[in-house]
């Protein structure tokens, strides 16, 4: 397994510490040498090799949330690095009682995306860079890749993916973010269950990090468009520039376009969904914080919105919102307050949970509430669901900090939201992503 590009990356940032301390809940380190057994003078047995874990599915399928993340153990000298790609299922049954399933792949050491596919769940991984298609049958786990690329920079991974329509087919592909050859890839499945799928791989270019992927219909054609979010390298708590891009099928090939240039920053988060019901997505974009040599910000995170030109010959944009934080990673749509209008959440670095709510006139900003102090994360992943299908859109948050994943409706009454804590997350921890599905 290859270790190179995910320690040194995530260690520079010091999340080992930040996920690691600050409640009191203890659990086993995974990894750790096995103990005893060698006589008095006896060399010290070598640590034992580490397996992946691949838990079964028992019971009936049941609705669950996929939470994928990277983890570390300990090597032989007790410094830090990265563990297999871990999958984290948590299903709730019918006592209320919620069970995790943990399924680890030791070709990769993260997972930053799994979802819902077919007769089982699609993963992307990083170092190396797999999109695998897992299935389970006859109690045991079983995957079958894909796609896999090396491109041959110094980092091999798989960083975002969506599934949508994209060339008018009729049928699904998997649109998916690349690092760090700057690749836009396009995966066409196979029909048939040993076929081999198509892939067209966009706009290569060394040292560029492609982070997001959204699918929507800007222009309510009917047609799906794409977006991505290239940068510049990451740098360790300091600015890069980059941009966000639009791709539209022309009958051919795909055409890309500059939507947003961004400048000193740029945005790991993205969205494109349609909020007041027009058959139109609405395109919003979240940069990062601007900060100067001494890892200062001097401009905080901006949130963007979109306007397609009439002419369609580009954008125009707005400021949704500001958040004084460092970064913010996840912006989400949905009807939380149960009055028929979608809002977003965004999932601030440090600050916390943030609710937007439209005006009750649609040309006046929204309305911006910061419900929940206690909950950070580097990437501070949350998704929404209607898990236990009373028709009300639930808030689910990895708030890796706490090491809490929390639960949060909204009571319309009261005009409040509250917090359930639902389950722990492992010391050593980062959650990149989290979405649901039945198993």
């Amino acid at each position: 397994m290859n270790h190179r590009s995910f320690a040194s990356s995530v260690l520079a940032l010091s999340l080992l510490v930040a996920c690691a301390g600050g409640n009191d809940v203890k659990d086993a380190a995974p990894g750790e040498p096995v103990a005893g057994g060698a006589g008095e003078g006896a060399a010290p047995p070598a640590p034992a090799a580490y397996v992946p874990v691949q838990e079964a599915l028992e019971g009936e399928a049941r609705p669950a949330l996929l939470f994928a993340q990277a983890w570390f153990m300990k090597d032989e000298k007790g410094s830090p690095k990265p563990g297999p790609a871990r999958l984290d299922i948590l299903r709730q049954g019918a006592d209320g009682l919620w069970t995790r399933v943990r399924l680890e792949d030791g070709e990769s050491n993260v997972f930053h995306k799994a979802i819902a596919y077919q007769d089982g769940i699609l993963t992307i991984g990083a170092e190396d860079a797999k999109l695998k298609h897992w299935t389970f049958k006859d109690g045991k786990w079983t995957a079958k890749v894909l796609w896999e690329k090396s491109w041959g920079g110094k980092f091999d991974r798989l960083r975002d993916l969506e599934i949508g329509d994209v060339d008018g087919d009729g049928k699904d592909e998997l649109v998916i973010a690349t690092h760090d050859g700057g690749v836009v890839a396009v995966v066409n499945p196979s029909d048939t269950p040993d076929g081999a799928a198509e892939v067209v791989e966009m706009d290569a270019k060394a040292d560029t990090f492609v982070h997001e992927i959204e699918i929507g219909d800007v222009d309510g054609d009917g047609k799906l468009e794409f977006f991505a979010t290239p940068t510049d390298r990451n740098k360790a708590n300091e600015s890069q520039p980059g941009m966000m891009v639009m791709y539209r099928w022309n009958g051919t090939q795909y055409e890309r376009s500059v939507v947003d240039p961004m400048g000193a920053t740029h945005a790991k988060e993205i969205l494109a969904a349609d909020l007041d019901g027009d058959g139109k997505s609405e395109l919003f974009s979240v940069l990062e914080a601007e900060t100067n040599k001494e890892k200062a910000i001097v401009k905080p995170v901006e949130i963007r919105q979109y306007t397609l030109k009439a002419d369609g010959s580009g954008f125009d944009h707005k400021v949704f919102a500001t958040i004084d934080d460092r970064q913010t990673r996840f912006l989400v749509p949905g009807d939380f307050d149960g009055d028929g209008k979608k809002e977003l959440v965004a999932c601030a670095y440090k600050t916390g949970l943030y609710h937007f709510t439209p005006a009750a006139d649609p040309a006046a900003p929204w309305e911006s509430k910061r419900f929940e102090q206690a909950s950070s994360g580097f990437e501070h992943a949350c998704y929404p669901a209607d898990l236990d299908g009373d028709g009300k859109l639930e808030l689910y948050v990895a708030a890796d900090e706490q090491r809490e994943i929390k639960r949060y409706t909204y009571d319309a009454t009261k005009k409040e939201w509250k917090g359930e804590l639902i389950g722990r997350i492992d010391e050593s921890s980062i959650t990149w992503n989290i979405t649901a599905g039945k198993f």
